[in-house]
């Protein structure tokens, strides 16, 4: 019932999960309305959600999810949430999230009278470098790729608990006025439809036996008795 009506070919495939058929802001879309309709409590959405996002930040390819749903469930959030989340780091944001953990490790480091290593300053020349080789890269600025993704990860793990808590519970409470708001409907129509079956004719007397059919004195059309009212 659902499946493709082409069925793709595995460079298909492989082209979905570098760049998703209907981009990458239907994807998002997506990943929040099934976040925002997920089983379980406000708060262990909000903070799985925020683990996955925040662990996209650090430099631990391969190992975000599995770091991220480690800490969902030392701290009791939802592991759904959290794998749904881990999306948000990709190839594509990758690059862009260890840029900016390098700026802002390294800025940290220089204050405190250290030195980094000088390497991709800036963000075109730094994509260069991760695309050629991730591992050398962050091998070679892993600490101030370190200090920044503890800066940034702190960060966006308190942005997405509160963008995440405020989504679902929203979205919750716009479903109990829906609910609601149906059932006022329905109980408002019912008495209506009560009044309409027990009104009785003003020209009849009450109790007056309607015979067959519902004409008066068991008659059937054209002033026929009928069987039951022989």
């Amino acid at each position: 019932m659902f499946k493709r009506r082409r069925a793709q070919s595995r460079i298909d495939r492989v082209r979905s999960i570098v760049w998703p058929a209907r981009g990458f802001g239907r994807l998002f879309s997506y990943l929040i309305q099934r976040i925002k309709r997920m089983p379980g409590s406000t708060l262990s959405i909000a903070i799985g959600a925020a683990w996955g996002m925040a662990v996209s930040f650090t430099p631990f390819l391969g190992l975000h999810l599995l770091v991220g749903m480690m800490m969902a469930y030392l701290t009791r959030g939802n592991l759904l949430a959290c794998l749904f989340a881990t999306f948000i780091g990709n190839p594509w944001t990758f690059p862009l999230f260890f840029y900016l953990d390098y700026r802002v490790g390294a800025f940290i480091i220089t204050e405190f009278g250290g030195s980094v290593k000088s390497i991709g300053d800036t963000l075109p020349s730094f994509m260069a470098a991760f695309l050629a080789d991730p591992a050398a890269l962050i091998g070679a600025l892993f600490m101030p790729i370190i200090v920044g993704c503890l800066v940034l990860g702190t960060i966006t793990w308190f942005a997405g608990f509160g963008f995440t808590y405020w989504a679902v519970d929203g979205w919750r409470r716009h479903r109990v006025k829906r609910l609601a708001a149906a059932r006022l409907r329905r109980a408002g129509l019912q008495p209506e439809n009560d009044n309409l079956q027990n009104e009785t004719p003003e020209d009849e007397p009450p109790g007056k036996d309607r015979g067959v059919n519902g004409y008066a004195g068991g008659k059937g059309p054209g002033g026929q008795e009928s069987e039951t009212g022989q």
